[in-house]
């Protein structure tokens, strides 16, 4: 046998990847209730009934994962959709208040839905600009993306060789992805309710697996 002769080395592929990982996914809410903008439950709406339905049809998705633990923010649209994931799994759900939303000051309590809605001007010009900065009174892009990274690196590191499940909001999904890709736009693309986005994060490197996964909803390949 010639142990000199050339040997065949395989292409690597996600199921090779190696090394101490946490494999994170990363879900935004169900759909939100409607709103009056400025009424009491506008400062946090509960889950709309089709987002209590996209809620039931995650957990139903991720019955059958692995997972280790799950967590939320404080409001009442991402801990709920984490108790319809938990409960498969007989976990109770972390509630991190660092996981929470944007806090848009002056547009907060359904004043940024009224906007959005009706075209309005000085929304229309803010969206081009592509990060939380220019809107009054709100905390602003900068403390936005490293509240939102502070908080899931810190759970993440918790459970290396793990897999969690975060529940939070399409503007912390956008915040976290795009401060890890050093992105210059915080608000990249648009998050769909109950979508999964997954991420293996280890101590030297981290990658995207998926982003946007909501298969459980309906199928994005024959649409």
């Amino acid at each position: 046998m010639n142990e000199s002769a050339p040997q065949a080395v395989a292409q690597p592929t996600l199921e090779m990847a190696t090394g101490a990982v946490c494999r994170l996914l990363l879900i935004r809410h169900g759909r939100s209730a409607d709103v009056v903008p400025g009424s009491p439950e506008s400062a946090d709406p509960p889950l709309h009934q089709d987002g209590v339905q996209q809620a039931e049809a995650v957990g139903v998705r991720l019955s059958q994962a692995t997972l280790h633990a799950v967590y939320s923010s404080q409001l009442l649209r991402a801990h709920h959709t984490a108790i319809a994931i938990a409960q498969h799994h007989s976990l109770g759900v972390g509630v991190n208040v660092d996981l929470e939303e944007v806090k848009l000051g002056d547009w907060g309590n359904g004043e940024f839905r009224r906007r959005a809605a009706i075209s309005d001007p000085e929304f229309m010009a803010w969206s081009t600009r592509g990060t939380w900065d220019g809107i009054p009174g709100s905390e602003g892009d900068a403390v936005f993306r490293t509240r939102v990274t502070n908080a899931i690196d810190s759970i993440v590191q918790q459970h290396i060789g793990q897999t969690i499940a975060i529940v939070a909001h399409g503007g912390v999904i956008n915040a976290y992805i795009a401060n890890m890709m050093g992105s210059a736009r915080t608000m990249w693309f648009n998050i769909e309710n109950t979508s999964i986005t997954i991420i293996k994060i280890g101590a030297t490197s981290s990658s995207i697996q998926t982003i946007n996964d909501c298969q459980h909803l309906y199928d994005q390949v024959s649409l």
